[in-house]
This record gives structure tokens, C-alpha cells and sequence, in this order.
């Protein structure tokens, strides 16, 4: 027979049924009472809005600025209509008549002819410029009455005074003479050989601007050359520079290595009359030889220079010698 404490007390196992049971309801009822909460919560709170005002920040000088400018829009009225302009009754209909030009009588082929010429000896002068520093490298030996020397820039001047030319028939050299033995000596230069001729009383005459090849066709125009231009005075060109000086400033600006210089040394130089007319005094050699070293620093030209003489007084001879030794030359009377 069991305890009567233990008879007294229910089934453990139902009990604790029991609490489960319990305690279960007890969350489902604090479960119901925070969803009533939160749904009843809900209900009452207002959605959020959301609110601004406008701002507008402009910067001050700006702001006056557009204050400035409605201010004018105000006080500007509204612009006036303005007619059609009428152009037509502005300006003449007819032109007025051209003006009544002088005639000038052109020729216009020999305007044509002077410009093709001009042309042509820019061209050749040109050619013959380039053709210096390709065909100036030939020497050629070279003789003339009976002095002889080599170069490969030869020049060739020749005094064709009425003086030297009777000096020389008087030692039985004629003007003819004189040409052959011109020409003789540039044909016997080598084609690569350079030359040039210089005729002068107180004026000057030249072959060529420039010195030429010794080429067959140039040998041949000098022949033409010498048989027609070869005497007499050369018409004056320059009034400055005349007789023996004229001479030598157009043969050592052609840079020459040897020259070959025919005269009777009678430097005169034709001057003006106060009356009229023309006087022809006689120049020194110092003037003559101090003219030279200036064109010698001038042109750069150091040549060789020797000079054929006719008829020669004491002081020509010992003018003409200063000058040749000048030029490392020499002198040789006939």
C-alpha cells in the first residue's frame, strides 16, 4: 500500500500537460496584444512629407548688373518704324563718260625684241658665271709678242689710241698685227681656259660681261669680234673713269691670273674745257699705281701682269716697270 502523500498528489505527467498548455496560451495572447499594437500604431502616424522653399543665390554683381538691365529695358520706349530707304533717285542712271587719255605710241615688237634680249644676256650671264668656276680650272700656256706665260683666267688688254697705233706702224706693227697676234693667242688656249679682251683709249669696249671659255664656237665669234670692233677709240661709257684706269678696273674685276697689257704709256685723261672742248692732261704713275692697289683690294684680283710697249719715253718705261713689278710682271719694248 502506497504513502498517502503519494495517493493525495495528481498524475506528474498530466501536470506538466497542463503548464505547457498554459504557457502557450500566455504567448499567443502577448502575441495577439503586440500585432493589435503595431497595426493599430500604423494606422494612426501619418506618411512623411517632404517640403522646400525656392532659393535663388545670385552673386551681388550680378544682381546689380540685372538690375541695371531691366532698368533700361524700362525706361527704353519701343523703337520708331522707319520708311523704306529709296535708292533708286540716289545715284545717277548713266555713267559718266570715261576721260580722254593721251595716246603713246609703243612698238610693241621692239618693246617684245628688248625684253627677250635682256633676258637672254641675264641667261648667259648666268651661264657663263657658272661655267667660270667649272671651266676656269684649265691652264694653258700662253704667248703673246713673243712673251710668254700660262694662266687660267687670261685677259687680254689693248690700247687702240691714235698715239699707239702710229707708235706701232712706226716699228712695223700694224693694227692687223695687233689682231692676229690677239687672236692667235686665245686659240691657242685650252677649252678649260678662261679669257677676256678689253679695248680702251679713253673709253672702253669689251668682247664679253664676262670672260668666256676658250670654247671653238667663242674662238670663232672673237675673230668676228676683233675683225670688226678692234680699232679706233671705244665710245665713253663713264665720264668718271676714263683711259689707262678704266681699263684696269674692268680687267681685274674679272679676277684674272694673267694680263697682258699693249699701250704706249701716255696716261691721259680727257677733262672738260671751263670754254668748251676738251683738254687732255697727263695723269702720274703714282696716281695710276695707287688707283690699281685699290681695285686689287676691291676685286681680290692678284695677276700677273706684263706690258707690251711701243715707243716708249724714259718715264713711261720706268712707270710701266713699276707697274709690272707691281703685278710680278714684266716689260717688253718694241
Amino acid at each position: 500500500m502506497l504513502p498517502s502523500s503519494v495517493a493525495e498528489s495528481p498524475n506528474p505527467r498530466s501536470r506538466n500537460r497542463s503548464t505547457l498548455l498554459i504557457a502557450l496560451a500566455a504567448q499567443v495572447a502577448v502575441l495577439l496584444v503586440s500585432v493589435f499594437v503595431m497595426v493599430d500604431r500604423d494606422a494612426v502616424v501619418d506618411p512623411p512629407s517632404f517640403s522646400g522653399e525656392r532659393v535663388v543665390e545670385v552673386a551681388r554683381s550680378e544682381e546689380k548688373r540685372l538690375d541695371r538691365v531691366r532698368e533700361l529695358s524700362r525706361r527704353m520706349s519701343k523703337p520708331r518704324s522707319f520708311q523704306p530707304l529709296a535708292v533708286e533717285q540716289s545715284f545717277r542712271n548713266d555713267l559718266p563718260a570715261l576721260p580722254v587719255m593721251p595716246k603713246a605710241d609703243l612698238d610693241l615688237d621692239r618693246l617684245e625684241s628688248s625684253l627677250i634680249a635682256e633676258a637672254q644676256d641675264s641667261l648667259m650671264g648666268g651661264v657663263l658665271s657658272d661655267l667660270s668656276g667649272q671651266l676656269g680650272s684649265a691652264e694653258s700656256a700662253a704667248e703673246f709678242f713673243g712673251v710668254k706665260d700660262s694662266g687660267r683666267r687670261i685677259v687680254i688688254v689693248v690700247n687702240t689710241s691714235a698715239s699707239v697705233v702710229r707708235k706701232a706702224a712706226a716699228k712695223g706693227v700694224s693694227i692687223e698685227r695687233l689682231q692676229d697676234e690677239a687672236l692667235r693667242l686665245v686659240e691657242g688656249l685650252q677649252a678649260g681656259t678662261l679669257f677676256g679682251l678689253v679695248q680702251f683709249s679713253q673709253g672702253t669696249k669689251v668682247f664679253s660681261e664676262h670672260l668666256a671659255p676658250a670654247l671653238v664656237r667663242n674662238k670663232r665669234a672673237l675673230k668676228e669680234w676683233i675683225a670688226r670692233e678692234l680699232r679706233g677709240n671705244p665710245k665713253i661709257e663713264d665720264q668718271e673713269l676714263l683711259g689707262h684706269e678704266a681699263a684696269l678696273a674692268l680687267a681685274l674685276r674679272w679676277q684674272p691670273d694673267l694680263v697682258f697689257l699693249v699701250t704706249d704709256g701716255s696716261l691721259n685723261r680727257r677733262t672738260l674745257k671751263a670754254g668748251g672742248g676738251y683738254a687732255y692732261p697727263k695723269i702720274s704713275f703714282d696716281e695710276l699705281l695707287r688707283f690699281a692697289d685699290r681695285q686689287v683690294l676691291e676685286t681680290g684680283a692678284r695677276p700677273t701682269l706684263h706690258v707690251i710697249g711701243f715707243e716708249l719715253g724714259e718715264g713711261e718705261r720706268e712707270g710701266l716697270e713699276r707697274l709690272a713689278k707691281r703685278f710680278r710682271g714684266s716689260v717688253r719694248e718694241l
